[in-house]
């Protein structure tokens, strides 16, 4: 069961709303008139799956980026000037 409140009234009923979760109903926040989403509440929710990332333009040059290239050491920072 999916609950759509707005988040006025999530702040105002919230002891009401920890007890709906409780219950296994899942709370969706949104904000405005234009009900943009701020976020839903609930005891099982399943993560998204994260987005995979392309290289972009690097990806048709044939170029990689391997973890030791995203390391630098603290003299490497300096001369970055970070």
């Amino acid at each position: 069961m999916t609950l759509t409140m707005h988040i006025g009234e999530f702040k105002a009923r919230f002891s009401e709303v920890v007890e709906l979760i409780k219950n296994g109903a899942t709370i969706k926040v949104i904000k405005g008139k234009s009900g943009d989403l701020v976020g839903y509440f609930g005891k099982n929710l399943e993560p998204s799956a994260p987005a995979k990332r392309t290289l972009g333009f690097f990806n048709t040059q044939g170029a990689t980026i391997n973890q030791e290239d995203l390391q630098w050491s603290d003299q490497e920072l300096e001369e970055f000037g970070l």
